[in-house]
């Protein structure tokens, strides 16, 4: 009769130790998905900062070399500078466009660590001993 409560008291020291370690990794990996999104956010609101700026400054650099252009002019020649001016314009945004699209595809997900870590603890519980 001794050995019954013993095999359970047993059982369920084990099964403690298990479910705190559980919830020690679960709250492990939510600390590290908080550092990513905290770290994501940061990255977010400095790249609309520099394209705010970026764009702020672009077009008043722009605005100002169409002006000294169209000064610098004749009256008859000033449309047509205009137009180049424009066509200018519209050519550096699309460049500009492009750039910013490819280095937005060059980083890593937002997540990517949290995720990695996620696979490693499914491949540690599913693997049979």
């Amino acid at each position: 009769m001794n050995k019954l409560p013993f095999i359970n008291f047993g059982f369920s020291g084990f099964a403690g130790r298990f479910s705190g370690t559980v919830i020690q990794i679960f709250q492990d990996r939510l600390e590290l998905l908080a550092l990513e999104l905290r770290e994501a956010k940061i990255h977010l609101v400095q790249a609309l900062l520099m394209a705010c700026m970026a764009v702020v400054f672009s077009l008043l650099g722009l605005l100002l070399l169409v002006l000294a252009g169209l000064h610098i002019l004749p009256p008859e020649w000033r449309l047509y500078g205009l137009v180049l001016a424009a066509g200018v314009s519209i050519l550096a945004g699309v460049v500009v466009f492009i750039a910013l699209c490819r280095h937005l595809e060059q980083k890593p997900l937002a997540f990517d660590q949290s995720l990695a870590e996620l696979k490693k603890d499914t491949q540690c519980f599913s693997t049979r001993n």
